[in-house]
């Protein structure tokens, strides 16, 4: 008796398909710069947060909108916020590559709160990235802005040839109902220029220090590794100077 072929690949996942999870991983710091007028000194950087994972980030908002269900940060107004939920696909063809359309979504998990952010004129994703300004040698945070919130998008692309990167980017807009996120391989850019993109650096005195740049530091979303969400670089600053030494610490 001839042996009988094997199942398809979809078929022998069924269920079990193993999860496509995505990894949250933050790019060098770039465009470091001072400014300061009269009272203000402020340190301003770019940052970059990119995914690396075999799936994506993706985050749908709660409905419907007016739902009091929706009012994550407890002001009352249900309009003003929505619940976000992370969306896992498994690799429903087996192949271990996420394909759109084709994998299907495995888990939905409430991931915090998107808000509308004035400053911006869009929706954000609360508690995407965290600053810090540290000295090296006492390890004392000596400037912070905690909470930093990002309109969560494909901006630049940093690796093309990982498998499973689209082009063009999928996600790219951050309305109120946009289902945001990074595509694998892509990366959301918020430049020097942009509000929040600073420490408050008056009165610091001229020295070394290490400025880190962590993402998902409240840990809300599922990744397949959470050891890689930060970055730093050994910084001197002197006046309206600053001089990045190009080293991590």
């Amino acid at each position: 008796m001839a042996a009988s072929s094997p199942p398809p690949a979809a078929a022998r996942a069924g269920g079990s398909a193993p999860e496509l999870l995505p990894d949250v991983v933050v790019r060098p710091i770039t465009e470091i710069r001072i400014k300061k007028r009269t009272g203000v000194k402020l340190l301003r950087f770019a940052s970059i947060i990119g995914n690396a994972g075999a799936g994506v980030v993706e985050l749908k908002p709660d409905a419907p909108r007016n739902s009091a269900r929706n009012d994550c940060d407890g002001d009352g107004d249900p309009l003003n916020d929505r619940k976000a939920f992370q969306r896992i696909y498994r690799d429903t063809d087996g192949d271990g590559v996420f394909t759109r359309g084709v994998d299907e979504v495995l888990e939905r998990r409430f991931a915090g709160c998107s808000v509308f952010h004035p400053a911006h004129d869009h929706w954000h994703f609360e508690e995407f990235a965290r600053y810090r300004l540290v000295k090296p040698k006492t390890k004392r945070i000596v400037a912070s802005s905690e909470k930093v919130s990002f309109c969560v998008r494909d901006s630049i692309r940093f690796g093309p040839t990982m498998p499973g990167s689209p082009f063009p980017a999928h996600y790219g807009t951050c309305t109120q109902d946009s289902v945001t996120g990074l595509s694998i391989g892509w990366a959301d850019y918020y430049g020097s220029t942009l509000p929040g993109q600073e420490l408050d650096v008056r009165g610091l005195p001229d020295g070394r220090y290490c400025l880190r740049n962590e993402a998902d530091p409240a840990d809300r979303l599922r990744e397949s590794d959470d050891g890689n969400n930060g970055r730093s670089t050994l910084l001197r600053i002197k006046g309206k100077v600053v001089r990045d030494l190009r080293r991590p610490c």
